[in-house]
């Protein structure tokens, strides 16, 4: 058996995988550490209900505020009430809590929410002392994060998979090892 250079259209398409890869890697960190930076968190939208300013699929950020300083108009992420997970909606009203004392993230204080397809508010006030004001969003952008962490396993192992390619030459059974090199 003997070792020939992998052919140039396979060495070629190595580079370009890895050098996605590599490109793919440093805006996620980038990401990571802009997100801890400034504070802000990223959440993908699951429903239409804020849709056509925020569709279903759309990664959102959000910075986490005080809640006596949200105002109507805001649009904010919130813990639900009836099951784990978030809500975004658009804030309607916002009363004080009354004397319901607030923990270290201020006063605690009462927001009627809205998503913006919704024809009602939410059934009930969420009672918080802190919020998710949202920032930014990019539709489809969650439904590419969301992907990536579903199939992360697969991600890595392609990851290997092209490295190991780009790094060892390809090898051929069948023919001569003992045979002299051809010219």
């Amino acid at each position: 058996m003997t070792t020939r250079p992998a052919p140039r259209a396979l060495l070629a398409a190595q580079r370009v995988l890895l050098d996605v890869a590599a490109v793919v890697g440093v805006v996620s960190l980038l990401a990571v550490a802009a997100c801890l930076l400034l504070g802000v968190r990223p959440a993908i939208v699951l429903s239409g209900s804020m849709s056509p300013a925020i569709p279903v699929g759309a990664l959102t950020l959000a910075r986490t505020v005080p809640a006596d300083t949200v105002e109507v108009g805001d649009v904010v992420t919130v813990p639900r009430h009836e099951r784990d997970g978030l809500v975004t909606h658009r804030v309607v009203q916002v009363t004080p809590a009354g004397t319901a004392a607030g923990t270290a993230g201020g006063p605690a204080v009462q927001l009627r929410l809205q998503g913006d397809a919704n024809d009602e508010p939410d059934a009930l006030p969420y009672t918080v002392t802190e919020a998710g004001r949202v920032l930014w969003s990019v539709p489809q952008l969650g439904r590419v994060v969301a992907a990536l962490q579903e199939h992360v396993v697969l991600v890595v192992a392609l990851l290997v998979g092209i490295t190991a390619l780009a790094t060892f030459p390809v090898r051929r059974d069948g023919d001569d090892a003992g045979a002299a090199p051809r010219g």
